[in-house]
């Protein structure tokens, strides 16, 4: 026999009581530590600023869902132009189409029963395209498509010189001629990601990334085309890439994620303006020591995502003074000389290094407006990793 020791009115933690009246000064008691502060004026401006670089450049726009993983999120880019979303998982595409989203595309090759199994009833709507790099992939989608009796649409991913996944330019035709000839599959176009811009040393070298991006792109068209297939989509471009972008590429749509936060690594990339950064974590002095302040912010919850220039965070207002040293819990600051002024319980905001990470630990984060929060935001599809 099970023995429940969770009482029927117990609900997971919130950093804000769920019975908290709002607006609330972000610096009120009832507001918990640690917890993730979203500028929403600034998260307005960058969603609007990406949705009008796509369209200047001929380009539709398909924002990465994983960045924010919040349907409240995905309405603001939807509404703002955005023609679908991108999504990194099974879980993510899930939460997603059950909010109403009919366009899903999902970025990454999906294998196994387990997991096709519950796309089903999103391909049954036919709001679903998928991704493959191989046959062994596509014939579980063709399996997937024969059982729902829906043609699924496949995007045929390109290697333009991550090294992760997708198949070189020159392979491409080949590998879409194969795929297309499976049952209840129909290739639509390629695919690529160039997440290797985040090791360029500087913007030349992130644009050097970007044209790599086109040429790869164009050569796998070619190929495709040549080939036989018909390729009507060409899908490219990060929130690094995208500037670099546009349709007389060849590129059709992009798919920036990182964009309507941004973060540190976002920031030394030339992605964005320090005005542009709209999340921080709020964590609370714990701890005091000699040129050391211990906040109750540790990898759980900051990750240990860090940069060379930026460690594992940046304090707002207080440069430099940095993490020395990350436990689950703890966050070690070694205080510079002017921040000596801090106390135990007095409060910081951390800049993150990956915002998307930081999105995976939180089930709810906070739209503030005027150094209130003024707005409950619920991360969805927290934790959707399968």
């Amino acid at each position: 026999m099970t023995i429940n020791l969770r009482p029927p009115h117990f609900r997971d933690p919130m950093a804000l009581d769920p019975s908290a009246e709002l607006p609330l000064p972000i610096d009120s008691e009832l507001l918990d530590t640690p917890s993730i502060l979203v500028d929403l004026d600034q998260v307005e401006r960058n969603i609007a600023s990406m949705a009008s670089l796509a369209k200047r450049r001929g380009m539709t726009l398909r924002p990465h869902a994983k960045s924010h993983k919040s349907t409240f999120i995905a309405d603001l880019q939807l509404d703002a132009g955005a023609t679908g979303l991108c999504l990194a998982t099974a879980g993510e595409a899930e939460v997603m189409w059950r909010h109403g989203v009919a366009d899903l595309l999902l970025a990454y090759p999906v294998l196994g029963r387990a997991k096709l199994d519950r796309l089903a009833p999103i391909v049954e709507a036919g709001s679903l395209t998928m991704v493959a790099d191989s046959v062994e992939v596509a014939s579980g989608y063709s399996d997937l498509a024969c059982r729902t009796g829906r043609e699924i649409a496949v995007l045929i991913e390109i290697d333009s010189g991550m090294r992760r996944a997708g198949v070189p330019p020159e392979q491409a035709g080949a590998v879409a001629v194969e795929v297309d000839r499976l049952p209840g599959l129909r290739v639509r176009g390629i695919l690529t990601h160039a997440g290797h811009s985040h090791a360029a040393l500087d913007q030349r070298g992130i644009e050097e990334v970007a044209r790599d991006e086109v040429r790869a792109m164009q050569q796998a068209r070619e190929t495709v085309e040549r080939a036989g297939v018909t390729v009507e989509v060409v899908s490219a471009g990060s929130t690094i890439t995208t500037p670099y972008l546009s349709s007389d590429d060849g590129i059709t749509e992009v798919r920036p994620g990182t964009y309507v936060y941004n973060d540190l690594r976002t920031l030394s990339r030339y992605a964005c303006t320090p005005d542009q950064l709209a999340v921080t974590m709020l964590a609370t002095v714990v701890s005091r020591g000699p040129a050391r302040a211990t906040l109750n912010a540790g990898s759980k919850s900051i990750t240990t995502a860090s940069t060379v220039q930026h460690g594992h965070g940046h304090l707002v207002n207080r440069p430099r003074s940095g993490f020395a040293l990350l436990s689950e819990e703890h966050g070690v600051l070694e205080l510079a000389t002017e921040d000596d002024d801090l106390r135990v319980g007095d409060r910081v905001q951390i800049l993150p290094i990956h915002v998307c990470v930081w999105m995976d630990l939180q089930p709810e984060v906070y739209g503030t407006r005027g150094g209130q929060v003024v707005q409950r935001i619920r991360v969805d599809a927290m934790r959707r990793s399968l």
